[in-house]
C-alpha cells in the first residue's frame, strides 16, 4: 500500500508522528490523522447440486487462477450487498445470502491487509456466465476443485472447510452413539437427556452427525400417534460446526426419518431468541403458534417458546 504524502482535508504535506501506539500520518495544519486501514472483501460460496462455483479471475490479483465470487465492499454498501452484487457481477448468478461462513484476513507481512467476510448464499435467478472481470466460470464437485490453482488462501482455507463440512455422515443412531450424545448435551448446555433410552423405543430415534467418527450434531425425533406427526424434541450442532449448513442436514434427515414413519406433519419447539431458529425457517418450518415451556417461569414470558411446523406432501 502506498504511504499517504497529503492532507485530504486541507492538502497540507502530512507528517509521521506517535499518535498512541503507533506511528501514523498526521496533518501539522489541522491534526487529521490519516489511518491506513484493511481493505473490505466481501464474497459468497455458492452451492448448486453438490458443486461449489468458482471464478477463474480476468484480473490481478490471481489472474488466470480460480476463486470464489468476490470483491471489494464498497463505501455506500454493506457487506451483504457487496457479496450478492459481486457474485452477479463474476458468475451471472443473482444469489440471496444465507449464513455467515467466516471471516479470514489476508495480505503480505509487511505489506497491504484486507479481510475477506464470506457467506453462504443459494441461487435465486440468472444463469451461470463469466463476467466482463473472469476468463471463466465453473461449478465444481469436491473431487474437481482445483486446489493447485486457487488465488487465494483465503479461499483455499474456506473450501477445505467446506469439504470437511461435506464428509460429515448422517445415520440414526445405536446406544453408544447416544450416549455420547447425551455427554455432548450436558457438556455444552448443562442438561442431562435420555437419548439411550429413546434409541430403544419403537416410535423414535435419534439421528447423529458424524466427523470422521467424532459425534458433532444429533436431532432427536419421536412419532406423535395421536396427532400423526413427528415431534422433533432436540437438535444441537457443536459451535465449531455451526456455519456449515450441518442442522440444516439434520433437519432434513428428520423430515425424511418422518415420512418414512408415516407422518404428515413435522413439529418443533424453539426459543424466539435462539438463533437457531433461522435454520427451522429456512428448512420449510413455519411459526405455528406460541406455547407454555415448563423449564420457563411465568414471569420470564411463556410466550417466548414458539411452536413450529412443516406439512409434509
Amino acid at each position: 500500500m502506498e504511504e499517504p504524502i497529503y492532507c485530504p482535508r486541507c492538502g497540507s504535506k502530512l507528517e509521521k508522528r506517535l499518535v498512541g501506539d503507533r506511528v501514523r500520518h498526521v496533518c501539522p495544519e489541522c491534526g487529521y490523522i490519516f489511518y491506513l486501514n484493511p481493505t473490505v472483501a466481501a464474497g459468497t460460496l455458492v452451492e448448486m447440486d453438490g458443486r461449489v462455483v468458482l471464478v477463474r479471475r480476468g484480473v490481478p490479483p490471481g489472474i488466470g487462477k480460480w476463486g470464489l465470487p468476490s470483491g471489494y465492499v464498497e463505501a455506500d454498501e454493506s457487506a451483504e450487498e457487496a457479496a450478492v452484487r459481486e457474485t452477479k457481477e463474476e458468475s451471472g448468478l443473482d444469489v440471496e445470502v444465507d449464513d455467515l461462513l467466516g471471516v479470514y484476513s489476508f495480505g503480505e507481512k509487511d505489506g497491504a491487509h484486507g479481510v475477506l467476510i464470506l457467506y453462504a448464499a443459494h441461487v435465486v435467478g440468472g444463469n451461470l456466465r463469466a463476467g466482463d472481470d473472469a476468463q471463466d466460470v465453473r461449478a465444481f464437485l469436491p473431487h474437481e476443485l482445483p486446489e493447485s490453482e486457487l488465488a487465494f488462501d483465503t479461499n483455499r482455507q474456506a473450501l477445505r472447510e467446506w469439504l470437511r463440512a461435506r464428509r460429515v455422515a448422517y445415520k440414526v443412531a445405536n446406544e453408544s452413539e447416544a450416549r455420547e450424545a447425551e455427554r455432548v448435551q450436558s457438556k455444552y448446555q448443562g442438561v442431562s437427556l435420555n437419548f439411550v433410552g429413546n434409541v430403544r423405543l419403537p416410535d423414535r430415534d435419534l439421528i447423529v452427525a458424524l466427523d470422521e467418527g467424532e459425534l458433532v450434531g444429533f436431532c432427536n425425533v419421536q412419532k406423535d400417534e395421536d396427532t400423526d406427526s413427528t415431534l422433533i424434541t432436540r437438535l444441537f450442532v457443536a459451535p465449531n460446526y455451526r456455519r456449515w449448513g450441518i442442522g440444516s442436514q439434520l433437519l432434513r434427515e428428520a423430515v425424511d426419518w418422518a415420512g418414512k414413519n408415516g407422518s404428515k406433519m413435522v413439529r418443533a419447539e424453539a426459543a424466539a431468541t435462539n438463533p437457531g431458529m433461522v435454520v427451522y425457517l429456512k428448512s420449510g418450518f413455519r411459526v405455528c403458534g406460541f406455547l407454555e415451556h415448563p423449564l420457563l417461569e411465568r414471569e420470564e414470558r411463556p410466550d417466548a417458546f414458539l411452536h413450529l411446523c412443516r406439512e409434509l406432501e
